[in-house]
Protein backbone atom coordinates (compact mmCIF):
# COMPACT_ATOMS: atom_id res chain seq x y z
CA UNK A 1 0.00 0.00 0.00
CA UNK A 2 1.35 3.57 -1.11
CA UNK A 3 1.20 6.50 1.14
CA UNK A 4 3.23 8.72 3.40
CA UNK A 5 3.17 10.40 6.25
CA UNK A 6 5.04 13.76 5.71
CA UNK A 7 4.65 16.31 2.96
CA UNK A 8 5.47 15.96 -0.50
CA UNK A 9 10.07 15.76 -0.94
CA UNK A 10 9.09 18.87 -3.04
CA UNK A 11 7.45 20.75 -0.46
CA UNK A 12 9.92 21.83 2.19
CA UNK A 13 8.86 21.45 5.39
CA UNK A 14 9.64 24.88 7.16
CA UNK A 15 11.62 25.43 9.93
CA UNK A 16 12.47 28.89 11.23
CA UNK A 17 16.16 30.25 11.43
CA UNK A 18 15.64 31.07 15.41
CA UNK A 19 13.56 28.84 17.98
CA UNK A 20 11.15 31.00 20.08
CA UNK A 21 10.04 28.89 23.00
CA UNK A 22 12.66 25.94 21.47
CA UNK A 23 13.28 23.84 24.73
CA UNK A 24 15.39 21.18 25.62
CA UNK A 25 13.54 17.68 25.52
CA UNK A 26 11.59 16.73 28.79
CA UNK A 27 13.26 13.96 31.08
CA UNK A 28 10.96 11.31 29.65
CA UNK A 29 12.03 12.05 25.81
CA UNK A 30 15.39 12.17 26.91
CA UNK A 31 15.49 8.76 28.49
CA UNK A 32 13.74 7.68 25.75
CA UNK A 33 16.41 8.88 23.18
CA UNK A 34 19.59 7.32 25.03
CA UNK A 35 18.48 4.86 27.68
CA UNK A 36 19.67 1.33 27.23
CA UNK A 37 22.93 1.65 25.66
CA UNK A 38 25.59 3.64 26.21
CA UNK A 39 26.36 4.74 22.57
CA UNK A 40 24.24 7.48 22.22
CA UNK A 41 24.21 7.13 18.36
CA UNK A 42 23.10 3.51 18.16
CA UNK A 43 20.50 4.11 20.04
CA UNK A 44 19.03 7.85 18.64
CA UNK A 45 19.20 4.93 15.19
CA UNK A 46 17.24 2.64 17.08
CA UNK A 47 14.63 5.39 17.90
CA UNK A 48 14.61 7.18 14.33
CA UNK A 49 13.75 3.12 13.00
CA UNK A 50 11.08 2.55 15.58
CA UNK A 51 9.65 6.51 15.04
CA UNK A 52 9.70 5.29 11.35
CA UNK A 53 7.75 2.46 11.53
CA UNK A 54 5.30 3.75 13.74
CA UNK A 55 4.14 7.41 11.35
CA UNK A 56 5.45 5.62 7.89
CA UNK A 57 2.28 6.07 5.41
CA UNK A 58 3.23 2.69 4.08
CA UNK A 59 0.99 0.39 6.10
CA UNK A 60 2.44 -3.43 5.86
CA UNK A 61 0.74 -6.27 7.01
CA UNK A 62 1.65 -9.51 8.33
CA UNK A 63 2.72 -11.77 5.13
CA UNK A 64 0.73 -14.80 5.13
CA UNK A 65 -0.87 -13.86 8.33
CA UNK A 66 -5.02 -12.74 8.83
CA UNK A 67 -5.86 -9.36 7.02
CA UNK A 68 -5.70 -6.50 9.68
CA UNK A 69 -9.16 -5.26 9.94
CA UNK A 70 -9.27 -1.29 9.59
CA UNK A 71 -11.15 1.47 11.99
CA UNK A 72 -13.17 4.46 11.97
CA UNK A 73 -13.18 6.45 15.35
CA UNK A 74 -16.77 8.00 16.14
CA UNK A 75 -17.16 11.05 14.01
CA UNK A 76 -20.35 13.14 15.01
CA UNK A 77 -20.55 15.69 12.51
CA UNK A 78 -17.77 17.77 11.72
CA UNK A 79 -16.23 17.53 14.52
CA UNK A 80 -12.75 15.84 15.53
CA UNK A 81 -14.00 12.41 16.63
CA UNK A 82 -11.78 11.97 19.36
CA UNK A 83 -12.59 15.60 21.25
CA UNK A 84 -16.42 15.00 20.37
CA UNK A 85 -16.38 11.74 22.29
CA UNK A 86 -15.55 13.36 25.30
CA UNK A 87 -19.03 15.42 25.43
CA UNK A 88 -21.16 12.19 24.48
CA UNK A 89 -23.48 11.06 27.28
CA UNK A 90 -22.94 7.69 26.93
CA UNK A 91 -19.46 7.80 26.97
CA UNK A 92 -17.80 7.00 30.18
CA UNK A 93 -15.61 4.03 32.28
CA UNK A 94 -17.01 1.19 33.33
CA UNK A 95 -16.40 -1.33 35.68
CA UNK A 96 -17.51 -4.83 36.11
CA UNK A 97 -20.68 -5.95 37.78
CA UNK A 98 -20.52 -6.00 41.77
CA UNK A 99 -21.00 -10.21 41.09
CA UNK A 100 -17.79 -10.35 38.25
CA UNK A 101 -15.68 -8.05 40.47
CA UNK A 102 -16.84 -9.75 43.82
CA UNK A 103 -16.04 -13.55 42.34
CA UNK A 104 -12.51 -12.37 40.91
CA UNK A 105 -11.93 -10.84 44.05
CA UNK A 106 -12.87 -13.90 46.37
CA UNK A 107 -11.74 -16.65 43.73
CA UNK A 108 -9.86 -19.43 45.75
CA UNK A 109 -8.62 -20.92 42.43
CA UNK A 110 -6.50 -17.84 41.04
CA UNK A 111 -5.83 -16.18 44.19
CA UNK A 112 -4.54 -12.99 43.15
CA UNK A 113 -3.57 -11.04 45.43
CA UNK A 114 -5.64 -8.37 47.11
CA UNK A 115 -3.87 -5.84 46.62
CA UNK A 116 -4.05 -6.34 42.94
CA UNK A 117 -7.46 -6.17 43.01
CA UNK A 118 -7.80 -3.27 44.83
CA UNK A 119 -5.01 -1.36 42.62
CA UNK A 120 -7.25 -2.69 39.60
CA UNK A 121 -10.38 -1.27 40.62
CA UNK A 122 -8.61 2.32 42.06
CA UNK A 123 -7.37 2.30 38.27
CA UNK A 124 -11.09 1.80 36.85
CA UNK A 125 -12.38 4.64 39.36
CA UNK A 126 -9.55 7.03 39.09
CA UNK A 127 -9.97 7.13 34.92
CA UNK A 128 -13.61 7.24 35.46
CA UNK A 129 -13.24 10.06 38.14
CA UNK A 130 -10.89 12.32 36.01
CA UNK A 131 -13.84 12.34 33.93
CA UNK A 132 -16.53 12.98 36.86
CA UNK A 133 -18.38 9.63 36.10
CA UNK A 134 -18.78 8.66 39.68
CA UNK A 135 -21.75 9.04 41.66
CA UNK A 136 -20.39 9.88 44.99
CA UNK A 137 -17.89 13.06 45.13
CA UNK A 138 -15.79 11.06 48.03
CA UNK A 139 -11.94 10.37 46.92
CA UNK A 140 -11.18 7.22 44.79
CA UNK A 141 -8.83 6.46 47.86
CA UNK A 142 -11.68 6.48 50.13
CA UNK A 143 -14.23 4.56 48.34
CA UNK A 144 -11.97 1.94 47.38
CA UNK A 145 -11.27 1.19 51.65
CA UNK A 146 -15.26 1.33 52.19
CA UNK A 147 -15.21 -1.05 48.98
CA UNK A 148 -12.72 -3.37 50.74
CA UNK A 149 -13.11 -2.50 54.15
CA UNK A 150 -11.37 -5.52 55.21
CA UNK A 151 -8.75 -8.52 54.20
CA UNK A 152 -11.33 -10.56 52.16
CA UNK A 153 -14.50 -8.03 52.20
CA UNK A 154 -16.07 -7.07 49.73
CA UNK A 155 -19.52 -4.36 50.03
CA UNK A 156 -22.13 -3.92 47.93
CA UNK A 157 -23.67 -1.68 49.14
CA UNK A 158 -20.23 0.79 49.49
CA UNK A 159 -20.28 -0.40 45.74
CA UNK A 160 -23.34 1.08 45.16
CA UNK A 161 -22.81 4.36 47.02
CA UNK A 162 -20.20 5.00 44.61
CA UNK A 163 -21.69 4.22 41.04
CA UNK A 164 -25.25 4.17 39.12
CA UNK A 165 -25.18 -0.27 38.84
CA UNK A 166 -28.34 0.29 36.85
CA UNK A 167 -26.37 2.49 34.20
CA UNK A 168 -25.35 0.11 31.66
CA UNK A 169 -22.91 2.75 30.52
CA UNK A 170 -20.62 2.82 34.08
CA UNK A 171 -21.36 -0.72 34.56
CA UNK A 172 -19.65 -3.58 32.36
CA UNK A 173 -22.61 -6.24 31.93
CA UNK A 174 -22.19 -8.69 29.01
CA UNK A 175 -19.14 -9.75 26.71
CA UNK A 176 -21.14 -11.49 24.93
CA UNK A 177 -23.24 -8.62 23.77
CA UNK A 178 -20.19 -7.02 22.78
CA UNK A 179 -19.67 -8.60 19.38
CA UNK A 180 -23.06 -9.83 17.81
CA UNK A 181 -25.45 -9.79 15.25
CA UNK A 182 -27.92 -7.11 14.40
CA UNK A 183 -31.07 -7.47 15.83
CA UNK A 184 -34.02 -7.90 13.49
CA UNK A 185 -35.81 -4.41 14.85
CA UNK A 186 -33.00 -2.73 13.61
CA UNK A 187 -32.22 -4.32 10.22
CA UNK A 188 -35.22 -2.68 8.35
CA UNK A 189 -33.85 0.77 9.46
CA UNK A 190 -29.76 -0.44 8.44
CA UNK A 191 -31.20 -1.68 5.35
CA UNK A 192 -32.48 1.72 4.28
CA UNK A 193 -29.23 3.69 5.66
CA UNK A 194 -27.18 1.09 3.33
CA UNK A 195 -29.52 1.93 0.28
CA UNK A 196 -29.59 5.84 0.80
CA UNK A 197 -25.61 5.76 1.04
CA UNK A 198 -25.24 4.04 -2.05
CA UNK A 199 -27.54 6.22 -3.56
CA UNK A 200 -25.35 8.94 -2.19
CA UNK A 201 -22.22 7.11 -3.67
CA UNK A 202 -23.73 6.82 -7.42
CA UNK A 203 -24.71 10.67 -7.39
CA UNK A 204 -20.79 11.02 -6.17
CA UNK A 205 -19.51 8.75 -9.12
CA UNK A 206 -21.55 11.30 -11.57
CA UNK A 207 -19.17 14.54 -10.07
CA UNK A 208 -15.90 14.37 -12.16
CA UNK A 209 -15.53 18.03 -10.67
CA UNK A 210 -16.28 17.02 -7.02
CA UNK A 211 -13.55 14.12 -7.56
CA UNK A 212 -11.05 15.78 -9.30
CA UNK A 213 -11.31 18.82 -6.26
CA UNK A 214 -10.44 16.17 -3.80
CA UNK A 215 -8.44 13.20 -4.93
CA UNK A 216 -6.57 15.14 -8.15
CA UNK A 217 -5.24 13.00 -10.76
CA UNK A 218 -6.44 10.05 -8.53
CA UNK A 219 -10.23 10.90 -9.68
CA UNK A 220 -10.60 8.47 -11.86
CA UNK A 221 -8.89 5.23 -9.16
CA UNK A 222 -11.19 7.06 -6.71
CA UNK A 223 -13.85 6.97 -8.64
CA UNK A 224 -13.67 3.13 -9.39
CA UNK A 225 -13.31 2.68 -5.16
CA UNK A 226 -16.80 4.32 -5.00
CA UNK A 227 -18.18 2.19 -7.80
CA UNK A 228 -16.90 -0.51 -5.70
CA UNK A 229 -17.89 0.74 -2.25
CA UNK A 230 -21.83 0.81 -3.74
CA UNK A 231 -21.21 -2.75 -4.29
CA UNK A 232 -19.98 -3.84 -1.22
CA UNK A 233 -22.84 -1.93 0.46
CA UNK A 234 -25.75 -3.94 -1.43
CA UNK A 235 -23.22 -7.24 -0.84
CA UNK A 236 -23.35 -6.60 3.13
CA UNK A 237 -27.22 -5.72 3.06
CA UNK A 238 -28.14 -9.09 1.74
CA UNK A 239 -26.43 -10.73 4.37
CA UNK A 240 -26.55 -8.75 7.00
CA UNK A 241 -27.13 -11.97 9.35
CA UNK A 242 -22.93 -12.79 8.80
CA UNK A 243 -21.95 -9.53 7.07
CA UNK A 244 -22.50 -7.14 9.53
CA UNK A 245 -22.03 -6.66 13.38
CA UNK A 246 -22.67 -4.56 16.08
CA UNK A 247 -21.89 -4.02 19.76
CA UNK A 248 -25.10 -3.83 22.36
CA UNK A 249 -22.61 -3.96 25.16
CA UNK A 250 -21.52 -0.72 24.76
CA UNK A 251 -17.62 -1.36 24.27
CA UNK A 252 -17.56 0.89 20.88
CA UNK A 253 -18.86 4.25 22.47
CA UNK A 254 -16.48 3.53 25.04
CA UNK A 255 -13.27 3.13 23.28
CA UNK A 256 -14.52 5.50 20.67
CA UNK A 257 -14.78 3.39 18.00
CA UNK A 258 -17.28 4.38 15.07
CA UNK A 259 -16.48 0.64 13.53
CA UNK A 260 -14.18 -1.74 11.37
CA UNK A 261 -14.25 -3.56 8.36
CA UNK A 262 -12.23 -6.55 6.71
CA UNK A 263 -12.04 -6.49 2.93
CA UNK A 264 -11.12 -10.11 2.95
CA UNK A 265 -13.57 -11.83 5.29
CA UNK A 266 -16.24 -9.24 3.48
CA UNK A 267 -17.12 -8.00 7.35
CA UNK A 268 -18.41 -4.74 8.25
CA UNK A 269 -18.87 -4.09 12.58
CA UNK A 270 -20.90 -0.79 12.93
CA UNK A 271 -21.60 1.29 16.39
CA UNK A 272 -24.82 0.49 17.91
CA UNK A 273 -26.40 3.98 16.91
CA UNK A 274 -25.31 3.72 13.22
CA UNK A 275 -27.04 0.24 12.96
CA UNK A 276 -30.22 1.99 14.86
CA UNK A 277 -29.78 5.29 12.67
CA UNK A 278 -29.75 7.93 15.20
CA UNK A 279 -28.80 10.37 13.14
CA UNK A 280 -29.11 9.68 9.33
CA UNK A 281 -26.08 11.69 8.48
CA UNK A 282 -23.56 10.14 10.49
CA UNK A 283 -24.98 6.72 9.76
CA UNK A 284 -24.28 7.35 5.49
CA UNK A 285 -21.42 9.05 6.42
CA UNK A 286 -19.79 5.63 8.71
CA UNK A 287 -21.26 3.29 5.92
CA UNK A 288 -19.81 4.77 3.49
CA UNK A 289 -16.42 5.19 5.20
CA UNK A 290 -16.46 1.48 6.07
CA UNK A 291 -17.62 0.48 2.35
CA UNK A 292 -14.24 1.99 0.88
CA UNK A 293 -12.32 -0.41 2.96
CA UNK A 294 -14.49 -2.79 1.59
CA UNK A 295 -13.90 -1.52 -1.61
CA UNK A 296 -10.50 -2.72 -2.54
CA UNK A 297 -7.90 -3.67 -0.27
CA UNK A 298 -5.48 -0.49 -1.02
CA UNK A 299 -8.09 1.59 0.97
CA UNK A 300 -6.82 1.73 4.32
CA UNK A 301 -6.43 4.45 7.17
CA UNK A 302 -4.00 7.00 6.87
CA UNK A 303 -5.23 9.39 8.75
CA UNK A 304 -9.05 10.20 9.66
CA UNK A 305 -11.49 12.80 9.21
CA UNK A 306 -9.98 16.43 10.53
CA UNK A 307 -6.94 14.96 11.65
CA UNK A 308 -3.54 17.51 10.87
CA UNK A 309 -2.63 18.24 7.42
CA UNK A 310 -6.22 15.85 6.28
CA UNK A 311 -6.58 17.95 3.29
CA UNK A 312 -3.07 18.46 2.45
CA UNK A 313 -2.12 14.79 2.28
CA UNK A 314 -0.14 13.68 -1.26
CA UNK A 315 -2.78 12.18 -3.51
CA UNK A 316 -1.97 9.22 -3.31
CA UNK A 317 -2.19 9.27 0.05
CA UNK A 318 -5.72 10.70 -0.39
CA UNK A 319 -7.20 8.32 -2.41
CA UNK A 320 -6.01 5.31 0.06
CA UNK A 321 -7.29 6.45 2.76
CA UNK A 322 -10.87 6.26 3.81
CA UNK A 323 -11.17 9.29 5.52
CA UNK A 324 -11.19 10.89 2.20
CA UNK A 325 -13.78 9.05 0.73
CA UNK A 326 -15.62 10.87 3.12
CA UNK A 327 -15.66 14.74 2.20
CA UNK A 328 -17.93 14.59 -1.21
CA UNK A 329 -20.56 12.69 1.02
CA UNK A 330 -20.01 15.14 3.37
CA UNK A 331 -20.28 17.90 1.19
CA UNK A 332 -23.50 17.41 -0.31
CA UNK A 333 -25.00 16.63 3.38
CA UNK A 334 -23.86 19.65 4.85
CA UNK A 335 -21.18 18.73 7.00
CA UNK A 336 -17.77 19.28 5.32
CA UNK A 337 -15.13 20.52 7.32
CA UNK A 338 -13.47 21.68 3.43
CA UNK A 339 -16.73 22.85 1.60
CA UNK A 340 -16.03 24.06 -1.90
CA UNK A 341 -11.85 23.72 -0.93
CA UNK A 342 -9.64 21.98 -3.69
CA UNK A 343 -8.00 20.07 -2.03
CA UNK A 344 -4.14 20.80 -2.79
CA UNK A 345 -0.62 18.47 -1.67
CA UNK A 346 1.15 20.62 0.64
CA UNK A 347 -1.04 23.38 1.04
CA UNK A 348 -3.36 23.85 3.91
CA UNK A 349 -6.75 24.69 4.50
CA UNK A 350 -6.09 28.64 4.99
CA UNK A 351 -3.97 28.64 2.20
CA UNK A 352 -0.25 28.42 4.00
CA UNK A 353 1.92 25.82 3.48
CA UNK A 354 2.53 22.60 5.51
CA UNK A 355 5.43 23.81 7.89
CA UNK A 356 7.84 21.42 10.06
CA UNK A 357 5.21 22.12 12.83
CA UNK A 358 2.67 20.62 11.02
CA UNK A 359 4.07 17.72 10.11
CA UNK A 360 5.68 16.86 13.38
CA UNK A 361 1.86 17.08 14.55
CA UNK A 362 0.46 14.74 11.79
CA UNK A 363 3.11 12.71 12.84
CA UNK A 364 2.20 12.67 16.04
CA UNK A 365 -1.30 12.40 15.79
CA UNK A 366 -0.48 9.03 13.19
CA UNK A 367 1.52 7.29 16.09
CA UNK A 368 -1.11 8.24 18.60
CA UNK A 369 -3.83 6.63 16.45
CA UNK A 370 -2.09 3.69 15.67
CA UNK A 371 -1.71 3.28 19.71
CA UNK A 372 -5.00 3.75 20.04
CA UNK A 373 -5.88 1.22 17.44
CA UNK A 374 -3.95 -1.27 18.97
CA UNK A 375 -5.12 -0.42 22.37
CA UNK A 376 -8.48 -1.36 20.73
CA UNK A 377 -7.59 -4.34 18.75
CA UNK A 378 -5.87 -5.84 22.41
CA UNK A 379 -9.41 -4.79 24.28
CA UNK A 380 -11.12 -6.78 21.16
CA UNK A 381 -8.58 -9.36 21.40
CA UNK A 382 -8.76 -10.38 25.00
CA UNK A 383 -12.56 -10.28 25.19
CA UNK A 384 -12.71 -12.58 22.49
CA UNK A 385 -10.50 -14.85 24.96
CA UNK A 386 -12.90 -14.22 27.25
CA UNK A 387 -16.02 -15.58 25.39
CA UNK A 388 -14.49 -18.40 24.86
CA UNK A 389 -13.25 -19.28 28.39
CA UNK A 390 -17.54 -19.20 28.79
CA UNK A 391 -18.01 -21.83 25.96
CA UNK A 392 -15.49 -23.65 28.32
CA UNK A 393 -12.37 -23.28 25.19
CA UNK A 394 -9.20 -22.64 27.21
CA UNK A 395 -7.81 -22.78 23.41
CA UNK A 396 -7.47 -19.48 22.56
CA UNK A 397 -5.47 -18.64 25.98
CA UNK A 398 -2.69 -21.15 25.75
CA UNK A 399 -2.26 -20.14 22.40
CA UNK A 400 -1.52 -16.86 23.40
CA UNK A 401 -0.40 -17.46 26.87
CA UNK A 402 2.85 -15.64 26.72
CA UNK A 403 1.67 -12.57 24.69
CA UNK A 404 -1.24 -12.46 27.22
CA UNK A 405 0.82 -12.51 30.32
CA UNK A 406 2.87 -9.61 28.21
CA UNK A 407 0.12 -7.89 27.95
CA UNK A 408 -0.97 -8.26 31.49
CA UNK A 409 2.34 -6.78 32.84
CA UNK A 410 2.14 -3.82 30.24
CA UNK A 411 -1.67 -2.70 31.24
CA UNK A 412 -1.64 -3.84 35.10
CA UNK A 413 -4.02 -6.82 34.38
CA UNK A 414 -4.34 -9.72 36.85
CA UNK A 415 -2.92 -12.44 34.64
CA UNK A 416 0.47 -12.68 35.28
CA UNK A 417 -0.59 -12.57 39.26
CA UNK A 418 -2.91 -15.28 38.95
CA UNK A 419 -2.34 -19.10 39.69
CA UNK A 420 -0.28 -20.55 36.51
CA UNK A 421 -2.43 -23.51 36.36
CA UNK A 422 -6.00 -21.54 36.32
CA UNK A 423 -4.71 -18.46 34.84
CA UNK A 424 -7.48 -16.60 32.46
CA UNK A 425 -8.82 -13.52 31.31
CA UNK A 426 -11.72 -12.23 33.98
CA UNK A 427 -14.10 -9.53 33.92
CA UNK A 428 -12.21 -7.01 35.49
CA UNK A 429 -9.21 -7.84 33.01
CA UNK A 430 -11.62 -6.90 30.38
CA UNK A 431 -12.80 -4.16 31.93
CA UNK A 432 -8.85 -2.73 32.19
CA UNK A 433 -8.06 -3.21 28.70
CA UNK A 434 -11.32 -1.33 27.86
CA UNK A 435 -10.11 1.43 30.22
CA UNK A 436 -6.52 1.61 28.88
CA UNK A 437 -8.48 1.88 25.11
CA UNK A 438 -10.09 4.55 26.23
CA UNK A 439 -7.29 6.24 28.04
CA UNK A 440 -4.74 5.90 25.08
CA UNK A 441 -8.03 7.71 22.83
CA UNK A 442 -7.92 10.60 25.51
CA UNK A 443 -4.46 11.06 25.20
CA UNK A 444 -4.84 11.83 21.64
CA UNK A 445 -7.57 13.84 22.50
CA UNK A 446 -4.44 15.64 25.10
CA UNK A 447 -1.89 15.80 22.35
CA UNK A 448 -4.25 17.83 19.66
CA UNK A 449 -3.69 20.89 22.07
CA UNK A 450 0.21 20.57 22.54
CA UNK A 451 2.14 23.02 21.02
CA UNK A 452 4.83 21.48 19.07
CA UNK A 453 8.16 22.60 20.45
CA UNK A 454 11.77 22.70 18.54
CA UNK A 455 14.20 20.33 20.86
CA UNK A 456 17.68 21.37 20.99
CA UNK A 457 21.19 20.87 22.85
CA UNK A 458 24.66 19.79 21.96
CA UNK A 459 23.95 16.32 22.44
CA UNK A 460 21.28 16.53 19.43
CA UNK A 461 21.95 15.32 15.65
CA UNK A 462 19.65 17.96 13.71
CA UNK A 463 18.47 14.99 11.98
CA UNK A 464 17.25 13.65 15.09
CA UNK A 465 14.96 16.93 15.79
CA UNK A 466 11.65 15.30 14.86
CA UNK A 467 12.41 12.30 16.73
CA UNK A 468 12.48 14.68 19.67
CA UNK A 469 9.97 16.73 18.90
CA UNK A 470 6.86 14.21 18.66
CA UNK A 471 8.70 12.35 21.60
CA UNK A 472 8.04 16.02 23.64
CA UNK A 473 4.96 16.43 22.33
CA UNK A 474 3.62 12.86 22.93
CA UNK A 475 5.53 13.26 26.47
CA UNK A 476 3.64 16.27 27.09
CA UNK A 477 0.11 14.93 26.32
CA UNK A 478 0.50 11.61 28.31
CA UNK A 479 1.35 13.93 31.19
CA UNK A 480 -1.18 15.87 31.52
CA UNK A 481 -3.15 13.18 30.86
CA UNK A 482 -1.83 11.79 33.40
CA UNK A 483 -4.57 8.84 34.29
CA UNK A 484 -3.37 5.93 31.90
CA UNK A 485 -0.81 3.88 34.23
CA UNK A 486 -0.07 6.88 36.34
CA UNK A 487 4.14 6.40 35.71
CA UNK A 488 5.15 8.77 32.40
CA UNK A 489 7.85 6.25 31.73
CA UNK A 490 5.52 2.85 31.73
CA UNK A 491 3.01 4.92 30.31
CA UNK A 492 5.24 5.59 27.11
CA UNK A 493 6.55 2.29 27.06
CA UNK A 494 3.20 1.13 27.04
CA UNK A 495 2.36 3.64 23.89
CA UNK A 496 5.33 1.94 22.09
CA UNK A 497 4.48 -1.05 22.36
CA UNK A 498 0.88 -0.74 20.95
CA UNK A 499 1.94 1.37 17.86
CA UNK A 500 5.10 -1.54 17.45
CA UNK A 501 1.93 -4.68 17.48
CA UNK A 502 -0.28 -2.42 15.52
CA UNK A 503 -1.74 -4.19 12.73
CA UNK A 504 0.03 -7.79 14.45
CA UNK A 505 -2.21 -8.56 17.34
CA UNK A 506 -4.27 -11.85 17.43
Amino acid sequence: MGGRSRPPAAIAPHRPADWPGARAPSALALAGLLAGSADAEAVLQLQRSAGNRAVAGALARRGGGPEATVRLPRVPGVEHPVAASLARPDVRGRVPTFADLKAVYQDKELRIPESVVKAAVTQLLGRMAREKRLKSADSVADIVARIFPAPGVISEAEFTKALDVADRTAIYRSVLDADTTVRGADRAKLRAAMKAAAALIRSIEGDDLGLKAVFGAEAPVAKANYARARAALAEVSRDMATKVSTDYNLDDPEVSLGGWASHGARHMHLLVEIVKVIDAKESKITLIHEAAHLADPSVDDHGYYGTPNFEALGEDVKVGNAGHYEELPRRKLGTSSYSGLTFTPGVLKGGGAVTWEDTIRRESSEYLRKAWDAAVDTHTWLRGVRRAFLRRDRRPFEDQRALILEVSQLMDLTVHRQVPAKARVTPLDVTLTESVARGVMLVGTVAEREPVEHPYGPWLDPRDEDVAARHILIDSAVSRYGRLLGDPVRDRALLDWLVAHYRSLP
